[in-house]
């Protein structure tokens, strides 16, 4: 599944250490050979996976070590700042999850993930035909995201900027249920949170929206259905002082003054949507068709949860995902075959099997996708849902110079002040911009690019 990522200040802040690692690793690495020794004592432990613990499970090494006695699995959790320091050391894990949308371009670029074009030419279960398109956002032609060579491969994936929403808190509130072909404006939801926003005694007893924070990804996916973008041609220099970019920003500081949902200013105490949408204190939640797989953990919730196509603040439809959550081969693994069958097996075989049936997301190869569920009516819904949407889905580009998670934590580093009135939102967006940029300059030099 593609797990919500904690919208807090204090972890979009804590992703600016990550710049550090792009230092420490160097802006390119070369994939150097292990001696022959070295590469038989590696052999001999295994293959070396960082991920989430709740995704490759017990259950799923299990599976896996029961086949392949002779190459067993060392599961290490996913942690950015582990995973810095091993690159550092020149001792990363084999496989490395990652969001394809937003890290693509940068392990690419740095030299740190393998090419496995090869790989999938003579692959039968993840060759050319049989992965779904939304598997190009792990490919990088040196230039642009979606084209040239494959980086990475897709496990699961949604359209991330779709919500899902409370049918009861609408109907209540008189507000007309979104359909698949006439989405909502974001202007239209943050006046509709306002209807739904239930305060007492100072209290909120249910916010109308769904949680939200000005991260790069959800600025990028806003400027995307005006057909603008944060970063400029090369990716090398961001502008957040575009009227497009500034009506975006302008947007997510009236959600926080406005208090109709979960910000930066009041931080979303669970660190996801699901445990306040499941209890009904938001009658939206900010999450993708993947979302399905919990409603399906409560009966309940399952009779009034609908999924909604991804709002538009232009008036072009894009419905973009910015996860694409998968795994990239480390170039300097001494476990390369192993790992990409370790891929195959777990993106194709029963392992994808199990998880489309979940609901937890969509599958990455074309041929899993009639196991998605369909027998209860919020299932089928977000199935019809899903596959009118999916003609809307586009790749957007991040700059290969700056982790997403720092590009976020600088802009999350203003926005408080502009909030409380300290800052116009024409000075955040000037502050943003050169935060950013002055990000992408580190890591441009640090990749012996000149600005």
């Amino acid at each position: 599944m593609n797990i919500q990522k904690h919208v807090s200040r204090r972890s979009l802040l804590g992703g600016a250490a990550l710049l550090a690692g792009f230092a420490a690793t160097g802006g390119a690495l070369t994939g150097c050979s292990a001696s022959g020794a070295g590469e038989a004592a590696k052999k001999s432990a295994g293959l070396t996976i960082m991920s989430k613990a709740n995704e490759i499970t017990k259950d799923v090494i299990g599976a896996w070590n029961a086949a392949h006695a002779d190459v067993p699995i060392t599961l290490i959790e996913d942690d950015p700042t582990r995973l810095n320091a091993m690159l550092a050391a020149g001792t990363p894990p084999d496989l490395v999850r990652g969001f394809g949308a937003t890290s693509t371009a940068n392990v690419a670029s740095r030299g740190l993930a393998l090419n496995l074009d090869s790989y999938v030419s003579k692959s039968s279960a993840l060759n050319d035909s049989e992965l779904h398109k939304i598997n190009d956002v792990w490919r990088w032609d040196g230039k642009a995201q979606g084209a040239g060579a494959r980086f990475g491969l897709v496990k699961d994936w949604s359209q991330d900027a779709m919500f899902w929403y409370n049918t009861e808190a609408f109907a209540a509130a008189g507000i007309p249920l979104p359909t698949a072909d006439k989405p909502f404006t974001y202007d239209q939801l943050l006046d509709y949170a306002g209807h739904m926003t239930k305060q007492s005694g100072g209290k909120v007893g249910q916010y109308g929206l769904f949680t939200t924070a000005p991260t790069i990804e959800a600025i990028s996916s806003m400027l995307a259905t005006s057909g603008a973008r944060a970063f400029n041609d090369d990716l090398t220099k961001a502008d957040f002082t575009s009227p497009e970019a500034m009506r975006a920003l302008q947007w997510h500081v009236d959600v926080a003054k406005a208090k109709v949902g979960y910000t930066l200013a009041d931080p979303n105490p669970d660190g996801w949507d699901w445990p306040p949408f499941d209890a009904r204190r938001i009658a939206m939640a900010g999450a993708g068709y993947w979302f399905g797989g919990a409603v399906a953990q409560n009966p309940k919730t399952a009779k009034f949860a609908r999924l909604a196509p991804a709002p538009m603040m232009g008036n072009k439809r894009v419905s973009p995902t910015t996860s694409a959550t998968g795994y990239w081969i480390s170039a300097k693994s001494n476990m390369k075959d192993e790992a990409f069958a370790f891929l195959e097996w777990y993106v194709a075989g029963d392992q994808g099997k199990t998880r489309a049936q979940s609901g937890w997301g969509l599958p990455a190869v074309t041929s899993l996708s009639s196991e998605l569920p369909q027998s209860q009516p919020y299932q089928a819904d977000a199935f019809a849902v899903q596959k009118n949407e999916e003609q809307y889905l586009q790749v957007i580009s991040f700059s290969p110079y700056a982790q997403a998670t720092a590009v976020s934590a600088a802009i999350a580093n203003l926005f408080p002040r502009t909030v409380d009135g300290s800052l116009s939102t024409a000075q955040f967006a000037d502050q943003a911009t050169t935060a950013v940029n002055e990000l992408l300059k580190q890591g441009m030099e640090l990749a012996g690019k000149k600005g």
